[in-house]
């Protein structure tokens, strides 16, 4: 199959989740879209396991246009950036190796981009918790709590460039810029606050449906408030000319003085002396009032996220 024919490339980067991986890739072998069409990359980001050994598998019996990339480990963007240099599709779909597409959600994306040719249009699908996962409060926050917002509209900022299940024309990325490799969270949107310099528009298609396969724990909730202040601390020294739009994905320090002061207030009432007791009522409220309990956990991500902000800005 001759490279001009790929109508499109799916990246997925990967580390250590070779189980998961295999869920996403048989997923995209059931798409409408013929398998012909489209391009996958696996890009294995120097993992431990049989990722290698099962995407191969997938090369050999399933799809005539799997690449298979490995690299030591660097970084899923490192990782990306090497896919998007080796694809041959003029629209790249990122998914992440948890992401299970529902069967129409390349032939969704790509009706979109024919609606909308211009360089500068992306699309993205909707995320939801896999029914085949047990249940997950923290998923609710993780997840459905951004894509419920967006109910009901059309287009998007660049907010919402999420590469769990977004597509965008391969031109674009090379005219104006790659993942930051040295980011290892918010790194999407970082990407894409510098493409809105460049008229990046983005496409909601929530019918373009996936799954995410992948258990959200208490633990690994919190620990993503902790990274999500760590690496808005690192896009503001990268760019401290961007405080105001990094104000309105949680870099709290870039706020005018007055507007700081509610933050300062609420980190007298949620710091590490209350937070062991708000998360024994965050616990207990699950089972009786799961609003609440959700409203608990979100301040204390909140304050774990500002914490994390502090520490990586006292750093040299």
């Amino acid at each position: 199959m001759s490279d001009r024919n790929i109508l499109a490339t799916v990246i997925i980067p990967t580390y250590n989740r070779a189980e998961i991986l295999e869920k996403c890739l048989d997923a995209l072998s059931k798409q409408t879209l013929p398998l012909a069409d489209f391009q996958v990359i696996v890009a294995d980001d120097g993992s431990g396991d049989d990722t290698g050994q099962r995407a191969r598998r997938f090369q050999e019996e399933v799809f005539p246009n799997l690449l298979y990339l490995r690299q030591p480990n660097s970084g899923q963007n490192a990782a990306r950036n090497n896919a998007i240099r080796h694809a041959a599709g003029p629209i790249l779909f990122f998914f992440n190796d948890d992401t299970v597409a529902t069967p129409g959600v390349l032939e969704t994306h790509l009706a979109c981009h024919r609606e909308y040719p211009a360089e500068n249009v992306a699309v993205l699908g909707r995320i939801t918790m896999s029914p085949d996962m047990p249940p997950s409060l923290f998923a609710k926050l993780h997840l459905d709590t951004a894509f419920d917002l967006w109910k009901g509209r059309t287009e998007l900022d660049w907010h919402a460039f999420f590469t769990c299940n977004i597509s965008v024309k391969k031109t674009f990325l090379e005219k104006y810029g790659l993942f930051d490799e040295s980011l290892r969270y918010n790194d999407d949107v970082e990407l894409a606050e510098r493409l809105s310099h460049h008229g990046l528009r983005i496409m909601y298609k929530p019918e373009a449906l996936g799954y995410h396969y992948h258990h959200l724990t208490e633990t690994s909730y919190l620990e993503l408030g902790k990274l999500s202040g760590k690496t808005l601390a690192l896009w503001y020294k990268k760019s401290p000319h961007l405080k105001d739009e990094l104000a309105s994905v949680g870099f709290y320090l870039g706020l005018p003085a007055k507007k700081r002061l509610k933050y300062l207030a609420a980190g007298i009432l949620v710091n590490r002396r209350t937070i062991p007791l708000m998360l024994f009522l965050a616990r207990r409220l699950s089972k009786s009032d799961e609003n609440l309990s959700l409203m608990f956990y979100r301040k204390i991500y909140k304050a774990l996220e500002r914490e994390n902000i502090r520490h990586e800005m006292r750093r040299k």
